[in-house]
């Protein structure tokens, strides 16, 4: 037991963040799981599409996974840097695009999950309006299951040894080799991956099958549960070190939330009005 507890405590430590290294070129565990999190999604609403007998949800299928896609990198890569840096990339904004740091190929990073949902968001409503499906349905049916895809995303964090929680005495507490204090920390990415991800997964299948009238609402559903759950989880994560935190307690990341949370409230008598339109 005590070696299993040792084995936990210094996990980050046996993880290479790298997956492949190919010369200069390295590809990292994150960006991989980022991948499988957006195709799994894909692959889910199709399977959903054909079980249902949705046939002209699957028409254009293709180009749903590459708008998708395009809208939620675009929309994390700019949430990122409006919402965590932006008095760093209104000043230097090729810092956007740019994978060079003096001379070297050091790849891009910076991604907001909240970004990429605007991201998405606004990719789907283009979608919708082109092939004219039904915005509503759509987003309900890939609602259910953006949460399986996020926790691939914090399981990429996690492996990416990045976004490690606060101090903590917990028997949840792990060292992270990036931590320069090298202290006791809440793996908070498994934290969220387990109940921004799993739990709100279970949470709306649970919600679809025993209150059939609430899949017209699954998507508002889905933007308080994560809005709530994110809020409370932000209490043990480790705020970036260029966060000023309002008032001195609320993080960027509870901001945003709390604003989704409102927007989800919001969307609720629109969803209702317009899901089988």
């Amino acid at each position: 037991m005590e070696y299993l507890i040792k084995l936990w405590k210094y996990l980050p430590f046996y993880i290479n963040p790298v997956a492949l290294q190919m010369g200069p070129l390295s590809f990292r565990w994150y960006s991989i799981m980022y991948l499988l999190s957006i195709l799994s999604v894909f692959l889910l609403y199709i399977q959903h599409c054909k079980k249902n007998k949705l046939t002209n949800k699957l028409n254009n299928a293709y180009d749903l996974f590459i708008y998708s896609f395009i809208g939620i990198i675009v929309g994390a890569r700019l949430g990122y840097a409006l919402f965590y840096e932006f008095s760093t990339f209104i000043t230097s904004p090729l810092l956007l695009i740019n994978p060079f740091r003096n001379g070297e190929l050091v790849g891009i990073s910076g991604l907001s999950y909240h970004g990429g949902a605007i991201g998405l968001f606004l990719a789907l409503l283009f979608y919708s309006k082109k092939y004219k499906l039904n915005f509503f349905k759509i987003t309900n049916i890939l609602s259910l299951y953006i949460p399986l895809g996020y926790t691939l995303g914090r399981i990429g964090n996690f492996l990416n040894q990045e976004l490690y929680g606060r101090v903590t005495t917990s028997f949840l507490g792990m060292y992270f080799p990036a931590d320069p204090q090298k202290l006791l920390r809440y793996p908070s990415q498994l934290i969220e991956a387990v109940f921004e991800g799993l739990f709100i997964f279970l949470l709306l299948h649970t919600i679809n099958k025993y209150v059939p009238t609430f899949k017209k609402i699954t998507t508002p559903l889905y933007c308080i549960f994560y809005g709530l759950i994110r809020f409370l989880i932000e209490f043990i994560r480790e705020p970036d070190v260029f966060q000023n935190l309002f008032l001195n307690i609320f993080t960027y990341g509870q901001i945003l939330s709390m604003i989704m949370i409102i927007f989800g409230i919001i969307l609720i008598p629109i969803y209702e009005k317009h899901e089988n339109t």
